[in-house]
């Protein structure tokens, strides 16, 4: 078990967990000022609704889509690496965190603004990466979907 867990937005709050091991911790991040700094406002509306959030993925059993959908995901990832040798390059991922490079700055930008025209918003990373970020109960349609549109928006800045 990890001894600090950090969560944010998919819950629809930012907060961590702590195991009894942090006060080994002498000047611990809850005993000394500024040692964490975050959106977290831990007041009790927060934690009242961030511990619901997580009750309710345990109880839907959501972790299970997060891993199917993002093996689904990264194979197809993966496979655009073949269809497009040389453009799409270091498909990579855990879960629904995905990502890929593109070979520029310039061409992931145009990428993104071809996927923008088509209603679909990927995140750029980095100097030349776009990443997903997908809700936790993303459907393989919903994956399809995005997937056509990505070979649609490379086809077309791909010359």
């Amino acid at each position: 078990m990890p001894d600090l867990i950090s969560f944010g937005k998919k819950v629809q709050v930012c907060g961590i967990m702590a195991s009894g091991r942090v006060d080994k911790v002498k000047d611990n991040c809850f005993h000394k000022s500024s040692r964490i700094n975050s959106t977290w406002g831990g007041n009790l509306s927060d934690m009242v609704r961030s511990t619901r959030m997580l009750e309710i993925i345990h109880e839907d059993n959501i972790l299970e889509n997060v891993n199917t959908q993002g093996v689904y995901l990264l194979e197809n990832l993966r496979a655009l690496e073949d269809e497009f040798k040389g453009t799409v390059q270091n498909a990579r991922g855990m879960g629904l965190l995905c990502s890929f490079d593109l070979p520029t700055p310039e061409l992931r930008d145009a990428f993104k603004n071809e996927l923008y025209r088509q209603h679909m918003i990927l995140l750029g990373c980095g100097h030349k990466t776009v990443r997903f970020r997908t809700p936790l109960t993303v459907t393989k349609e919903h994956i399809d979907l995005g997937l056509k549109r990505i070979k649609n928006a490379l086809h077309l800045i791909v010359k």
